[in-house]
């Protein structure tokens, strides 16, 4: 009951963090089956309240087990559809016995034909790369089947989660899921020798998932393909809705932008880095940004829109600012590790919402005044309203801060850019 309460209130806001969500292929996973759905771990708990919020059927998760170790958390959390993981590191030995006890409640799980998310790197970083597996994911695939071995098959989905920059309030995140992995496929290699089938498993799920993320091979790359992603985001722009997607198109231009620069030689990579050096340098010299260079023109539309939705906007803006500036507030006095930052503002901003809205309706009702219950109704559709504004009216201020740019200025910063463009070429 709790779960199915809580998912449309983090939907929203999720839509409000997020610019825009693409949640590709979601189709591939089997309907009706026992089904894993195994994903990469760039954050701490957003990949698994998106796939929440986004999938039809009911998701079961794997979490960290000293969330569970008070009494009230463990019944929220339990409520919510997670079960404990304990590691050592995390709550000692004495826990980690109870990890049978999860076991079983996911092999049931499965059995019920209810799909379970598992992050496989098994802990959380926010790096552009696929992390080393754990064998987690192949062992509950494997004790599930041994365990009701009348089920007809464990799929495991593979799932690529990337985020243009997941510690940031409207960046963007890109979700897709793989073709299944037939556990039954690897099942003789494992009746034959355990390590060697987990081994194996494990070693196609890590092929499959990095087909569904950004992986910048090398660390010292990793500021060359940012600067190439910022020029293509900027010819891809996005309209300002809907908030999810189901393209693929934008994960394909990101992951292709990082595997040109992994197979790029040496000599080319370090001619292209000299190159986007100097753009940025004569961007940050002018004091610009790379989408005022290419912004697009701002017309008659969207100048009736900064109009006739100023006050709308305002009365937004305003409503909403209250939650929005506790969750903010919150997750830079207290998250001391980025993995967290954007986790703890979503939850942090969700609660304050829900209080901040639940007190405004309840002064409202008990005050009789109907115009402001009305009012209060209309904040989130106010507050969607307000941000879309300020995307509009960023993309007017940066075509105004075009035109005031010296044509031979222009000029030559869209010929640098061009030819930055042509890396893959």
């Amino acid at each position: 009951m709790l779960y199915s309460f809580v998912r449309p209130i983090a939907t929203v806001a999720l839509k409000t963090f997020f610019r825009k969500i693409f949640f590709s292929n979601a189709g591939k996973i089997p309907a009706g089956k026992a089904v894993i759905i195994a994903a990469n771990h760039p954050s701490a708990f957003l990949e698994p309240c998106i796939l929440a919020c986004l999938l039809d059927q009911p998701l079961h998760f794997l979490v960290r087990g000293n969330l569970f170790h008070k009494p009230l958390s463990n019944k929220v959390l339990r409520a919510l559809h997670m079960l404990p993981v304990y590691r050592t590191k995390d709550s000692g030995y004495a826990f980690v016995k109870q990890n049978y006890e999860t076991f079983d409640a996911c092999y049931d799980t499965l059995r019920a034909k209810l799909p379970i998310m598992i992050l496989a790197e098994g802990h959380t970083k926010m790096e552009k790369r696929l992390q080393p597996l754990k064998k987690g994911t192949a062992r509950l695939a494997f004790g599930a089947l041994e365990k009701y071995p009348e089920l007809e098959d464990i799929y495991i989905v593979p799932t690529g989660v990337n985020y243009t920059y997941a510690d940031q309030f409207r960046s963007e995140a890109m979700i897709d899921f793989g073709d299944t992995i037939s556990t039954r496929a690897f099942w003789d290699q494992y009746l034959q020798n355990p390590n060697t089938g987990i081994a194996a498993l494990t070693e196609e799920l890590r092929l499959r998932l990095e087909d569904r993320i950004v992986c910048i091979r090398h660390s010292e790359d990793e500021d060359l393909v940012e600067q190439l992603l910022v020029l293509r985001r900027a010819s891809l722009r996005s309209p300002f809705w809907p908030t999810v997607s189901k393209t693929r198109a934008r994960l394909d231009m990101e992951k292709g932008v990082a595997d040109t620069v992994n197979q790029m030689p040496a000599d080319q990579k370090d001619a292209l880095k000299v190159k986007a050096k100097a753009y940025f340098d004569a961007l940050a010299k002018g004091q610009l940004r790379d989408d005022v260079v290419t912004a697009p023109s701002s017309g008659f539309v969207h100048l009736l829109a900064l109009i006739f939705g100023f006050l709308p906007f305002l009365a937004g803006y305003l409503l909403n600012f209250i939650p929005l500036a506790v969750a903010k507030k919150v997750a830079d006095s207290k998250v001391r590790q980025i993995e967290f930052y954007s986790s703890v503002m979503v939850a942090v901003g969700m609660g304050a919402y829900l209080l901040y809205f639940i007190l405004g309706m309840s002064i409202s009702l008990l005050a009789g005044a109907a115009w402001w219950t009305l009012l209060w109704l209309t904040i989130p559709f106010l507050g969607k309203w307000s941000l879309i504004f300020l995307q509009i009216l960023n993309r007017r201020r940066n075509f105004q801060k075009q035109k005031q740019i010296p044509s031979p200025t222009l000029d030559a910063l869209i010929k640098q850019r061009e030819e930055l463009l042509r890396f893959d070429k």
